[in-house]
């Protein structure tokens, strides 16, 4: 059934709390594991093995909290509640004692990515519900993603901004700033955008399809529905691409670059600026060549330029910032054209199976996220740790190559796999409008 079209503001109130989702993600997923493990004294290796626990563990509530997102048909409840939840655990996480306990640790992140979950989940399919168009949803993902970097970017801004004496002073305004944006944000989605699902809550709650029902049918996708199977393997090794360096980062710019914090807030807002900019182009070129194409090229992109790292040696911050600039532009299709074509997808899954579970194909495709970035911090910190990269007084010349190896060259070799599976990715627009025009003469 083909979705209605709404006003352009509805698609604004839409992404805008994106943008408040964003402003912690730079500490919850690039400086929270060098925080804890390195400024706060719980050991990289420690703290890496805490949030690969805490990660597995969050992985397992994505497919209930899709499963009940399509069951109840209503999105926005899951989206406030989890928003709540999420606020609670991100104030706690982000303003810890100065040595807490990995029991904290523990407690704390994992409320906070339930939180999520409850959020994200629904928030990512009712983007899918709200349109069925196959550039249109490029559009709307794109603008979620790049209010999201606003969000980012406003992030990296506000140390420099506030002049915080610390990190620890850093990462307590992030969060004061994250309640009060998603307070706002998250209240206008509620009142101005229309939930597609809830208003076909009768068809919906007329299906009598067991829970068991429902897992079959979740396992049958993945067994027989192979753009989705391939889509979602794509995804999850770029994921882990992408996660590598973005755990690593600030121990590349601390101990292999030997540069400064404040160096390191400018870079970080860079790569993110330039995720911004090229989110625009990387919409335009897919309307041209299509969603896969382009997001292949980006990801080319990325690879020609991680292949500078081992090159660079201490000191050189403008060519670890044109790197920066390249692989923050290629994000920019990472964020905006894969959950679209996911979105297509779904309209596959639809077409295919005869049942609509965009929110459950999105807890799947939220589950490989977390996954991704699960195993990054879980592999890449324990092994730095036991390099003993962050130890004084000691020839760390080994882990430097490790953390090399680490941030810059095992991301081309995973890269350099994603390509391979999607650039032959059949479902194309002129495949996509087949489909929803065959979607819209069924009576759902």
């Amino acid at each position: 059934m083909q979705a209605p079209n709404y006003p352009p503001n509805t698609t604004v109130f839409y992404a805008l709390p994106a943008m408040a989702a964003a402003v912690p993600t730079i500490p919850a997923y690039v400086l929270l594991p060098s925080y804890y493990g390195d400024d706060l004294g719980l050991g990289l290796a420690l703290t890496g093995v805490v949030l690969l626990l805490v990660r597995m563990i969050d992985m397992l509530t994505d497919p209930l909290i899709g499963w009940l997102s399509d069951k109840s048909g209503m999105r926005k409840i899951w989206i406030g509640f989890g928003a709540v939840i999420a606020g609670v655990g991100l104030w706690y996480l982000f303003t810890p004692s100065d040595q807490p306990s990995a029991g904290y640790l523990f407690i704390w992140a994992s409320v906070l990515f339930l939180g999520w979950t409850m959020f994200q989940v629904p928030y990512l399919a009712l983007g899918a519900d709200l349109s069925g168009d196959y550039q249109k949803r490029t559009s709307l993902t794109a603008l979620r993603e790049g209010a999201g970097l606003i969000g980012i970017v406003l992030a990296g801004a506000i140390p420099v901004l506030i002049n915080a004496p610390d990190r620890a002073g850093e990462i307590r305004s992030l969060a004061l700033v994250t309640l009060v944006l998603g307070a706002v944000f998250i209240s206008l989605l509620i009142w101005k955008v229309p939930d597609p699902v809830a208003q076909q809550k009768r068809t919906i709650a007329s299906n009598k399809n067991t829970i068991a029902l429902n897992v079959r049918l979740g396992w049958r996708s993945l067994r027989d529905n192979r753009l989705f199977v391939r889509l979602l393997s794509a995804w999850m090794i770029n994921g882990l691409a992408a996660g590598f360096p973005a755990v690593c980062f600030p121990l590349f710019v601390r101990y292999y670059l030997q540069l400064d914090e404040d160096t390191e807030n400018t870079l970080i807002l860079l790569y993110f600026v330039a995720a911004i900019v090229a989110i625009p182009l990387w919409v335009f070129l897919s309307a041209r060549m299509g969603k896969h194409r382009v997001w292949c090229g980006a990801m080319l992109m990325a690879i020609i330029a991680f292949c500078f790292v081992p090159f660079l040696a201490a000191g050189d911050a403008m060519a670890f910032g044109i790197i920066c600039l390249v692989t923050g532009a290629a994000l920019g299709a990472d964020l905006a054209l894969p959950p679209a074509i996911q979105a297509d997808v779904d309209d596959w899954d639809h077409y295919r199976f005869g049942k609509r579970r965009t929110a459950l194909l999105f807890a799947l495709w939220n589950m490989a996220n977390k996954l991704a970035m699960a195993l990054a911090a879980g592999i890449a910190l324990p092994i730095l740790g036991a390099f003993g990269l962050t130890e004084t007084g000691t020839d760390n010349s080994a882990a430097l190559v490790v953390l090399v190896m680490i941030y810059a060259v095992i991301p081309v070799v995973l890269k350099a796999g994603a390509i391979g599976m999607m650039w032959r990715f059949p479902l194309d627009a002129m495949h996509q409008v087949a489909i929803r025009r065959r979607l819209s003469r069924r009576t759902v």
